[in-house]
């Protein structure tokens, strides 16, 4: 028997949920396409031995625990092909203590291991920062939230594990020098680069070392490691931009003694002058947007910079990792700047809608986009989004869901019962014995809602609520013409009377 226990031991995520992918078909540039699902069940000790032993399909397994922590990370690198081996090179160079798997399609998952559970903002942090130094920014992060909303469903998104089919398979590590590494040379190298909880993030250069003290990221790894070819009059113009900042006298010598220094070969004097020309007509943001400055961004940290973005920067939220609730109707969890937050579809659909849940939920008014642009980011997600499946507990909070819970309640047993089923009509709630149900319309549930002042849950949250109580809508035949209602399981009722206490006579003297 195959056995998982350190394998398994160094993938430790949620403890609730799993991913799987079915395949349907492969892409042009060679990424396997397919559908990502999430069940809601554990994963067992089973799953793990068929990962192992390559029976379909993959486990896939979610980094971000219930607690909000995680014990590895990764950097998903979808590009094919791949040159495997320059990018263990480049990390070995820059020092950095990952571990390169080959994923499925043929790209790269780049690992960072910790021996004791951190924050996934941290482990988020580091990756980020990591792949900035790599030339990998915009690359998909694992974990993708840094907090979710277990309690309401939500899991997060999942990464499909390596060594499917162990030592058979082509989801292996990346040894130093290219080759692929059996799972006993991948837990050498796991022993090599895992981290304790002293973990070390990328640093700004030494004040010394440092030709763009206090300024973007990007610049400072771009001036260490070089500007890839076809990139250097662009990054001279990048580089002219800071220096404008921090020499607001005498930036063009400045510029000048960059270009020998950092660019190789160097610009000629013509094309040094056409950039000084146009840097001297007006003060220019940084272009984040573009190469080579888009490969090795690293935002979060660039707007702390004296000399970064600041407040000048791009100011759209970085939205990604779309998860539907596959509910009736549906809800949605959608990251938004690391912020996980809850939607109904039309808060997702319509833009002004989305804003609003932004500012309450998250306390950010994200900027608004012309319809087209919209339509196009919503695509984008739903073309990545992770469906959840299999949830059957009921979610519970003290100070909303809870008290909606003893609403129901309240207004199915306490109020004014139906005599016979027509008396739904009457906005009273009717209760079948023989079938242990209680019957009623929404609307006279809203109704029992607004005269007690509830009004935590829309709509389709309340209809999710009930349907996690066993709730179902259905039609019923009433007074000739055909009724929606809900029906919930029936309440206990109290059947014990209560006791009133005797009260003494009190003497007059």
């Amino acid at each position: 028997m195959t056995d998982i226990t350190r394998f398994k031991a160094i993938f430790t995520g949620l403890d609730i949920a799993y991913g799987t992918y079915k395949i349907e078909k492969a892409k042009d540039n060679g990424k396997q396409a397919g559908k990502a699902v999430v069940v809601r069940k554990p994963p067992t000790d089973n799953l793990w031995t068929d990962h192992l032993n390559g029976v379909e399909p993959s486990l896939g397994i979610i980094p971000i625990r219930a607690d909000n922590s995680c014990i590895w990370g990764c950097i998903d690198i979808d590009q094919y092909p791949l040159d495997h081996l320059g990018l263990v090179t480049k990390i070995r160079k820059l020092e950095l203590p990952l571990v390169v798997c080959r994923s499925k399609s043929g790209g790269a998952h780049v690992f960072l291991f910790t021996k004791t559970p951190i924050p996934a903002s941290d482990m988020q942090r580091y990756l980020k920062a990591s792949a900035g130094l790599l030339g990998e920014s915009g690359r998909e992060i694992f974990p993708k939230q840094t907090e979710i909303l277990v309690e309401r469903g939500d899991t997060g998104n999942f990464l499909n594990l390596p060594y499917f089919a162990g030592n058979d398979g082509f989801r292996y590590a990346i040894k130093d020098d290219g080759t692929a590494a059996s799972l006993e040379e991948f837990y050498a190298l796991y022993d090599r680069f895992v981290q304790d909880e002293n973990l070390k993030f990328p640093e700004e250069p030494a004040e010394a070392d440092n030709p763009i003290k206090d300024g973007p990221p990007c610049l400072q790894a771009l001036c260490k490691q070089g500007f890839p070819e076809g990139t250097r009059n662009n990054g001279l113009f990048s580089i002219g931009i800071y220096l404008k900042k921090v020499f607001p006298v005498g930036w063009e010598d400045k510029l000048m003694e960059y270009n020998y220094k950092f660019f190789g070969p160097p610009l000629g004097l013509n094309e040094v002058q056409i950039v000084v020309k146009q840097l001297a007509k007006k003060e220019y943001f940084y272009k984040c947007k573009d190469a080579p400055l888009n490969s090795f961004c690293n935002s979060g940290v660039c707007r702390t910079r004296k000399h970064g973005i600041g407040g000048n920067g791009p100011d759209a939220p970085e939205m990604g990792s779309l998860s539907k609730y596959n509910s009736e109707p549906p809800l949605w969890f959608l990251d938004v700047n690391s912020k996980r937050i809850e939607l109904e579809t039309d808060s997702l659909f319509n833009q002004m809608a989305f804003q609003k849940a932004c500012i309450e939920k998250i306390n950010m008014l994200p900027p608004t986009l012309r319809k087209q642009d919209w339509e196009a980011v919503l695509n984008g997600l739903l073309k990545e989004m992770v469906e959840l499946e299999q949830i059957t507990e009921a979610s519970e909070d003290t100070s909303i869901t809870g008290r909606f819970v003893d609403l129901v309640e309240e207004f199915c047993t306490h109020l004014q019962q139906g005599m016979d089923r027509d008396e739904i009509l009457l906005g009273r709630p009717w209760t079948n014995e023989d079938e242990g149900l209680v019957y009623f319309r929404i609307k006279d549930l809203e109704a029992h809602l607004k005269r007690n002042n509830f009004s935590g849950l829309s709509a389709p949250k309340m209809a999710q609520r009930m349907r996690e109580m066993s709730g179902e809508p259905v039609n019923l035949y009433l007074k000739g013409r055909s009724t929606r209602v809900w029906t919930l399981p029936r309440f206990d009722k109290q059947d014990s009377p209560f006791v009133t206490p005797e009260m003494k006579k009190a003497s007059p003297f």
